[in-house]
Formats: structure tokens, C-alpha cells, sequence
């Protein structure tokens, strides 16, 4: 018996109590209310049967456009272990159809800054900092840090208010004139990412 349906068109989910709809428990003898079906409704909900260019436009488009008016944007991907997360933000090469998020989202700013500046002759500087994060201690580790000379920090306004002993505080930024050297420093943090256990548990933030 079903107990998860989606409705993409309405943008919702719905769940069952797999107890009640296995037989396990009557319904009758459930409290009022709680064996009823449960709804959520989303922004937008995506199947495994959806690509990752649907994926990347629906989540994109709105934080690009922040970016480029001067607004700060964030791509955040959370959930269970071993559900795609990884390949939903990173793809593979295999094909266009397959390039993941992250990349997409590299591709699609240094287009957004060029069609920018040929329009208003407005200038950009992009800077890109990685940095793993331990499962368990949850302490922090730069990923970029021999690519940074003291040319390439940035005045990180927004990183003075943290504690002195922040990790971040001290955090690499290097700059990427373009696409190419921004996606080499995405391959770089992937390089340097733990190949152990506690990196396949850690978290990434490019």
C-alpha cells in the first residue's frame, strides 16, 4: 500500500501512516485526526525521473539574479546519507543532461556578468572560497588554502563580526577572473576533500 504520493502539478506531498495502511493498526482505534493523510505543500517538488537542467533552473534563476543586483544568494542542499545529494549539487560529466547544480550555477553567473557588462559596462570581481566540514566535530577545514596569496583576500566585512577563534575568520578567498579558473577551483576543493570515511560524512560549502 502507498503511503508517499506526490503531486507535482500542485506542488505537494502526501503522507500516510504506513501502520494504518498495512492494517497494522484500525483506524478506528487511531486518536481522531492522527491516521488522517497529512499534506505539505512546496515551492517546488522534483521526482527522480526529473533532470538536472530542470533541477538547476528552478533553484538558480532567482539566486543568480540576487547575486548579479548586488543581494547576497545561497544554494543550500540537506538530507538523509545516501539520497542523492551529491550528485544532485555535483552531476557528472557524462553529459549535458547530467552536469550537476553547482557547476551550473558557476556557468550560469560568469554568463549573467558578462551579458551585464556588455549591457551597463558594470564591473564584477568574483572570489570563491571551499571549505569541509567534519562530521561528528563539525570542525572546518579550508580547502583553498595553498591557492591564496595575500593579493586574493578580500576584505570579508561580513566575516569581522564572528569571534576571533572562528575558523572562518581565517578563511581563503582566491580570486576567479572567469569561468574556467572558477571551476578549477571547484575541482581543486573536490581534490582536496578527506578521501576517508569522515569525507564521505562531511559536508561541503563552495
Amino acid at each position: 500500500t502507498r503511503f508517499f504520493g506526490m503531486d507535482k502539478k500542485k506542488r505537494q506531498v502526501t503522507l500516510l501512516d504506513p501502520s494504518v495502511s498495512r492494517g497494522e493498526i484500525a483506524m478506528e482505534d487511531r486518536k481522531v485526526g492522527v491516521a488522517a493523510p497529512k499534506m505539505f505543500a512546496f515551492d517546488g517538488v522534483f521526482t527522480s525521473e526529473d533532470t538536472q537542467e530542470e533541477v538547476s533552473a528552478a533553484s538558480l534563476t532567482d539566486i543568480i539574479s540576487a547575486v548579479i543586483n548586488g543581494s547576497d544568494g545561497c544554494l543550500f542542499c540537506f538530507g538523509h546519507a545516501s539520497l542523492g545529494k551529491t550528485f544532485t549539487m555535483l552531476g557528472s560529466d557524462r553529459s549535458a543532461r547530467t552536469v550537476g547544480v553547482l557547476p551550473t550555477a558557476i556557468a550560469w553567473l560568469f554568463r549573467a556578468i558578462k551579458e551585464r557588462r556588455q549591457r551597463t559596462g558594470a564591473r564584477f570581481s568574483v572570489r570563491v572560497s571551499a571549505v569541509e566540514i567534519s562530521p561528528g566535530t563539525e570542525q572546518l577545514r579550508d580547502l583553498l588554502g595553498k591557492y591564496a596569496s595575500e593579493s586574493d583576500q578580500s576584505p570579508g566585512v561580513y566575516l569581522r563580526q564572528l569571534p576571533t577563534s572562528s575558523a572562518l575568520q581565517n578563511l581563503s578567498e582566491v580570486r576567479a577572473s572567469s569561468l574556467d579558473k572558477a571551476a578549477f577551483y571547484l575541482d581543486a576543493a573536490l581534490t582536496e576533500r578527506s578521501q576517508d570515511e569522515t569525507g564521505r560524512g562531511s559536508h561541503l560549502l563552495y
